[in-house]
C-alpha cells in the first residue's frame, strides 16, 4: 500500500511540477509577447520641433552677392588695365557706381599707378525690398585691403597710404533692372573700421 501511495504521490508531484512548468512557460511567453507588443505599441517619441523655413529671399540674396563679387572682379580689371573695355563693368555697375569706378581709374592712370592683389570680402545683404519699383537692396561688406595696394608703374614701388587701418565698412546700393541686379552706388567709410 505504501508503494502505491508513494507512486500516486510521486505522480501527483510530477503533474504539479509539469503544471507549474507549463504555467511558467505560458507566463514567460505572455510576458515576452506583451513586452514586444508594448514596445511596438508604445507611443511615438515626440518629434523635433519643425526647423525654421528656408529664407524666402535666399535666391535673391545669393544673386546679389554674386553680382557684388562680379562687380569687384570687373572693377579690378578696370584698374589693372586702365580701361573699362572688355571688363564687363557696364553689366554689373551703373549710375554713380560706374562713375566712381571710372573716376578712380582716371586717377590711377594720371598718377601712373596700378593695383596689385585683391581685397578680402565678407558681404552680407543687409536690406532687400522686392516690393519696391525697381527692387532695391543694400550690401554691407567689411572690406579688407591688406593685400590690395597701389604701386607706381614705372618703379614698382608700393604707394603708401595715410590710413594704417586696412579694414573699412563699405556699403553698396543695388537695383534690379530688367530682371538683373546691378550695383548703382557705393560708399567706403574710412572712419568706420571693422
Amino acid at each position: 500500500m505504501t508503494s502505491a501511495r508513494q507512486h500516486r504521490t510521486g505522480t501527483t508531484r510530477f503533474r504539479t511540477l509539469l503544471t507549474a512548468a507549463a504555467i511558467a512557460a505560458t507566463v514567460a511567453a505572455v510576458t515576452i509577447g506583451c513586452t514586444k507588443e508594448n514596445k511596438a505599441a508604445s507611443p511615438p517619441s515626440p518629434t523635433a520641433s519643425p526647423t525654421a523655413s528656408a529664407d524666402p529671399q535666399a535666391a535673391d540674396k545669393d544673386a546679389l552677392v554674386s553680382v557684388y563679387r562680379a562687380f569687384w572682379d570687373a572693377q579690378l580689371k578696370v584698374y589693372a588695365s586702365g580701361s573699362a573695355k572688355d571688363t564687363g563693368i557696364e553689366k554689373v555697375a551703373g549710375d554713380k557706381a560706374y562713375s566712381k569706378v571710372q573716376t578712380t581709374r582716371a586717377y590711377y592712370v594720371d598718377r601712373g599707378y596700378e593695383v596689385k592683389g585683391a581685397p578680402a570680402h565678407s558681404p552680407q545683404v543687409t536690406a532687400l525690398n522686392m516690393a519696391a519699383t525697381p527692387p532695391s537692396a543694400t550690401i554691407t561688406d567689411c572690406l579688407d585691403t591688406t593685400d590690395y595696394y597701389k604701386v607706381e608703374k614705372s618703379t614698382g614701388r608700393k604707394v603708401e597710404t595715410a590710413d594704417d587701418n586696412r579694414r573699412h565698412v563699405a556699403t553698396y546700393e543695388a537695383l534690379r533692372i530688367a530682371g538683373a541686379w546691378q550695383i548703382r552706388d557705393f560708399d567706403i567709410s574710412r572712419d568706420r573700421q571693422c
